[in-house]
């Protein structure tokens, strides 16, 4: 018999362990397609000054801004790991690519390579991939604090 456990458990879990092994485990779940992110539908409709991740405080001016800036430091400190971000899928659409003809609309380029991030999305929902972007990297998802306005 296979004893089952929440996501809450694993999210506690992964909280105590030692820096190094929380970077593998977040990877390894990551990879595994265990989602660690939490929806927070009380951002919808909320503006943003600027978030705070890896102790520095980053401005921003809105919820689509946090998350491009979020992929764009990532790529940068480990470009040697971008492969990840287009492991990142949602059920019906894609949110990275290479080429500007997977998406519609709303989409931006990240600085400095040719990766390309669907935007079209609310607050709830970029800030929930931004948290499955952040737990790809093997950071901890709450790592990332926004500053509302």
């Amino acid at each position: 018999m296979i004893n089952e456990i929440s996501i809450d458990e694993i999210r506690a879990s992964v909280g105590k362990m030692p820096p190094e092994e929380r970077e593998k485990a977040l990877s390894l779940l990551s990879s595994m397609k265990v989602d660690l992110s939490k929806s927070r539908g009380e951002l919808t409709g909320t503006g943003v000054s600027a978030f705070i991740f890896q102790n520095t405080v980053h401005p921003a001016y809105s919820h689509k801004d946090v998350f491009v800036k979020v992929v764009e430091l990532l790529v940068k400190k480990c470009p040697e790991q971008e492969e990840l971000l287009f492991r990142i899928k949602g059920t019906k659409k894609k949110y990275f690519s290479r080429s500007v003809s997977d998406f519609k609309h709303g989409y931006e380029r990240i600085r400095g390579t040719d990766i390309i991030v669907d935007t079209n999305d609310n607050a709830a929902q970029l800030n929930r991939r931004c948290q499955r972007v952040l737990q790809a990297f093997g950071i901890a998802p709450s790592s990332l604090i926004i500053i509302p306005k």
